[in-house]
């Protein structure tokens, strides 16, 4: 073998090598936090002045987290007549697992059954509105 057909080959090598990596990296699953991550971004201090509102309180909205179920318990005073909101569990290794729940307490407690979850590591967003003011809190949960 010749000096050129050396180097022919040591190209044509590192051509195959490079379209191969390409091909792995436009085949990778790539995943943003969520799909309006942009417009979510714009309204973040909303998200922060929530967050405020939530550490001010004397009493939030706790969980216990079990090997069958998720306890929520909330103090009473934060129960009005325009309560509403969200639990959203955001899996950070697959979205296609997340959860979205919306909060009913009965007897200041609601219990969510971890059925419908799998096995792993998830992102708890609690979203509230009482009496006018919006609260946000997140905490990190372990699903047995």
């Amino acid at each position: 073998m010749n000096f050129g057909v050396k180097i022919t080959i040591l190209y044509i090598s590192f051509v195959v090598l490079i379209l191969t990596l390409v091909f792995m990296c436009f085949n990778k699953k790539v995943e943003l936090v969520s799909k309006d991550y942009y417009a979510q971004e714009l309204k973040f201090q909303d998200k922060i002045n929530a967050i405020n509102n939530e550490k001010g309180l004397v009493n939030s909205i706790n969980h216990i987290v079990n090997s069958k179920t998720i306890t929520l318990s909330i103090d009473s005073t934060l129960m009005s007549k325009d309560f509403e909101g969200t639990i959203n569990f955001f899996r950070p290794s697959d979205s296609s697992k997340d959860v979205k729940i919306k909060m009913n307490f009965s007897n200041q407690g609601q219990i969510i059954n971890c059925d419908q979850f799998i096995h792993g590591v998830y992102k708890m967003e609690l979203s509230w509105v009482s009496n006018k003011i919006n609260f946000y809190k997140e905490e990190i949960i372990f699903i047995n």
